[in-house]
């Protein structure tokens, strides 16, 4: 297993619809809006703000609506 970084899209229901891995390129841009841990993980699950979507549009397919509440940060375990 192998932690990554991940935008997330929930639907109405709660449900996951989709996500998104990021690269690790991205994890100095996101310090100063999230807690880290010092390899770069995110802490927690982080609702989607302006300042995330900026930084993280560029690996999301579709636009990000930070007023739906649909959208978060978080990190993740997925197999090697």
């Amino acid at each position: 297993m192998v932690v990554v970084n991940v935008v997330e899209k929930f639907g109405a229901d709660d449900v996951l619809e989709r996500s998104w891995d990021l690269p690790s390129d991205v994890i100095e841009r996101l310090r100063a809006h999230v807690a880290m841990t010092p390899d770069g993980w995110v802490v927690d699950t982080w609702s989607m703000t302006a300042q995330l979507a900026a930084i993280v549009q560029p690996w999301v397919g579709e636009p990000i609506d930070v007023e739906s509440g649909s959208w978060f940060l978080s990190s993740a375990q997925v197999a090697a």
